[in-house]
């Protein structure tokens, strides 16, 4: 996508409310975040680092976030998947960085980490550990092995409440590039997806309710006028007011990653 989708630092807040900066050219969606040492993607890859105390990856399910005052502020959205793991998307606060992980029941996590910027750099491999604290309020979850300065996090939100397929209805705009690129999705009460951006790229595709989470799944493919086609998976967050969508995302190979921060 071709990275018109860019965030300013008030919209990235919604990530840490309930998540969008681009990489793909939506307004290309854009921004390849480079935590060089978070997360690991989603659903699938290999193991991760050395094994470590065995965890239940199911029981990390939330939004996590660093404490206040922390240089590298991080937010952190983790869900469980079919196969016991769990997905970690991490964006950074600036929305400068992203990082996608699979952690697994040996504590070890290994993704992908991008850095978002307008020229979409690929991914980078990271592995790592995790820990948890799950027995104090606020629980909290920590990455080591992944960053020179790994974040610790403490759980504001489980994520329990299934998401409403109703309140992502509607038209999502985003601007990036200093407001001179705007992409536009049309989402259906139903969750089909279509949308345009001022660059000439075109979106298809759905945003769907996730039944056992406050988050909805996301899958789109941008068509644009040089003649690529680039299809995004990942997940999407709604601010507490209901009118501002973060959505992260990543491409089928997981080259490239992206940010795209909507509102109403």
């Amino acid at each position: 996508m071709k990275r018109e989708l860019s965030a300013t630092m008030e919209q990235q807040q919604q990530l840490s409310k309930p998540v969008t900066k681009h990489t793909l050219r939506l307004p290309a969606i854009a921004r390849t975040l480079a935590l060089t040492s978070l997360l690991a993607a989603c659903g699938g890859g290999g193991g991760g680092s050395e094994a470590g105390p065995a965890i239940d990856p199911t029981q990390l399910k939330g939004r996590w976030v660093t404490a206040s005052g922390v240089t590298l502020a991080v937010t952190a959205l983790v869900l469980p998947d079919a196969s016991g793991n769990a997905n970690a998307w991490l964006l950074s606060q600036d929305a400068t960085r992203l990082v996608k992980l699979v952690v697994r029941s040996d504590s070890s996590a290994n993704g992908k980490s991008y850095s978002l910027n307008q020229s979409n750099a690929t991914g980078q491999t990271v592995t790592g550990q995790v820990s948890a604290t799950l027995t104090t309020s606020p629980k909290s979850i920590a990455f080591t092995g992944v960053n020179t300065t790994a974040p610790s996090l403490s759980q504001s939100d489980t994520l329990g409440t299934a998401a409403v397929q109703a309140e992502v209805a509607g038209t999502w705009r985003a601007t990036s590039g200093g407001n001179a690129q705007t992409t536009q999705w049309n989402i259906t009460s139903t969750g089909s997806t279509s949308g345009t951006s001022t660059t000439g790229c075109a979106y298809a595709g759905a945003v769907n309710a996730i039944s056992s989470t406050a988050a909805y799944g996301v899958q789109v493919t941008e068509s644009c006028p040089d003649g690529t086609k680039t299809t995004f998976t990942g997940i999407g967050s709604l601010n507490a007011a209901k009118n501002g969508l973060t959505v992260v995302l990543t491409s089928a190979d997981e080259t490239r990653g992206a940010a795209v921060f909507f509102s109403k």
